[in-house]
């Protein structure tokens, strides 16, 4: 089985608003956000892996609002980087 470890690689760029065209203010709001709900995420996750009745589509359905707010903010720019 092949392991693809370039998750681990630091991923930096210093013209990344510049590309998403996104002031610092409006990426921290975003980003503080998505991380809140990633947080949520781990959370719920964690409650329904312990008492899997409760929360049962809950984690998925955060992390898709994720996924399309990233998506929908950032448009092509964001896809055009994976």
């Amino acid at each position: 089985m092949v392991v693809d470890q370039n998750y681990l690689k630091m991923d930096w760029d210093s013209k990344h608003l510049k590309k998403i065209k996104s002031s610092w203010l409006k990426h921290f709001l975003y980003a503080s956000y998505f991380n809140f709900l990633a947080l949520l995420i781990f959370i719920t996750g964690l409650i329904h892996s312990i008492l899997p009745w409760i929360f049962t589509f809950t984690p998925y359905k955060l992390a898709k609002k994720i996924v399309d707010g990233t998506e929908k903010q950032f448009g092509s720019n964001f896809k055009k980087r994976n």
